[in-house]
C-alpha cells in the first residue's frame, strides 16, 4: 500500500476544521474543493498503486482492495462522522479476533450439518415405527394365547384369586400340566370313583401313595384345603403339594378334635 500522502492529510484537517467551524457558504464551497482535491489524490495514488501490480495477476490486488476501502471510508469519515466511528470499531472488533470466519461457509456447514440430522431423524422414526408394528402384533398374539388357555382351563376353579394376569396365565399353565401327568400317571382298567367328594378309602390309598385324585376329585380337596390352612395357600400352592399331601390334611380334619 503507497504511503500517505502529506497534502491529503492536510487538507483533510482543513475540511474537519471548516466543518466544526462552521463558516457557512464560503466554507462549504471552499469544502467542496477541498474534497475534490482529496479525491484527486486518491486517485493519483490509486493509479499508482496499480502500475505496481504485477500484469499476470489478472485480478483486483489486496493493495487495490484495500485503497479503494480506504478511501470509500475517509469520504465517510467527512460525511457521516458517526458512521465512520461505528464502522471503525467494528473492524478493530474483528481485528482483534484470531481467526476471521465467512459467514457463507458457516452457513453452509450449518445447513450440511441440518441435513445430516434430518436424515438421522428419519431413519430413528422409521426404526420407531417398525418397533411399534411388532408391539402391536405381539400383543396381538399374545391376547389370542390368553384366549385359548382361559378355553382349554374353564374347569380350573379359584382363578379369582389372582391379581394379575401372568399369575393367573401361570397358574393356568400348571393346571394343564398336572393335569395331564394325572391322566399318564392313572393306571389302565384302574377303577375310578365317580364325583368330587372322595371316600375316606380313597383318602387313605391316596395319601399313601397308591391311588390319585381325579380332576373333579382334585379340584374338591384344594378347596377343603383353603379352608382347614386357614386361605394361608393359594390354590397353586395346594397343587404342589401333591395328592398325598392334601389327602392327609383332609384326613387330619376329618379327625375328631380331642
Amino acid at each position: 500500500m503507497p504511503p500517505e500522502h502529506p497534502l491529503r492529510n492536510l487538507l483533510i484537517d482543513c475540511r474537519i476544521a471548516l466543518r466544526r467551524a462552521g463558516a457557512g457558504d464560503q466554507g462549504a464551497a471552499l469544502g467542496g474543493r477541498i474534497d475534490a482535491a482529496i479525491r484527486e489524490i486518491d486517485r493519483g495514488q490509486a493509479s499508482a498503486a496499480a502500475a505496481v501490480e504485477e500484469p499476470s495477476q489478472g485480478r483486483t490486488s489486496s493493495q487495490q482492495v484495500a485503497l479503494a476501502w480506504q478511501t470509500a471510508c475517509r469520504g465517510l469519515m467527512l460525511a457521516q462522522p458517526q458512521i465512520y466511528s461505528e464502522l471503525r470499531d467494528k473492524v478493530m472488533g474483528l481485528l482483534d479476533q484470531r481467526e476471521l470466519r465467512d459467514p457463507d461457509q458457516e452457513l453452509l456447514a450449518a445447513e450440511a450439518e441440518a441435513q445430516r440430522l434430518h436424515s438421522e431423524l428419519a431413519a430413528l422414526r422409521t426404526r420407531l415405527n417398525e418397533m411399534i408394528l411388532r408391539a402391536g402384533q405381539a400383543q396381538t398374539a399374545l391376547g389370542t394365547l390368553r384366549d385359548a388357555l382361559e378355553e382349554a382351563t374353564r374347569e380350573m376353579t379359584g382363578a379369582d384369586a389372582y391379581r394379575d394376569a401372568q399369575s393367573l396365565a401361570l397358574a393356568r399353565v400348571e393346571w394343564l400340566a398336572n393335569r395331564q401327568s394325572s391322566a399318564v400317571a392313572a393306571p389302565a382298567g384302574a377303577a375310578v370313583e365317580q364325583g368330587p367328594m372322595p371316600s375316606q378309602a380313597l383318602l387313605q390309598a391316596v395319601a399313601g401313595g397308591s391311588r390319585e385324585f381325579s380332576q373333579v376329585q382334585r379340584e374338591w380337596v384344594v378347596g377343603e384345603a383353603l379352608g382347614l390352612t386357614g386361605w394361608s395357600m393359594t390354590p397353586v400352592e395346594l397343587l404342589a403339594k401333591g395328592d398325598a399331601w392334601l389327602a392327609s390334611k383332609i384326613l387330619e380334619g376329618q379327625q375328631p378334635a380331642g
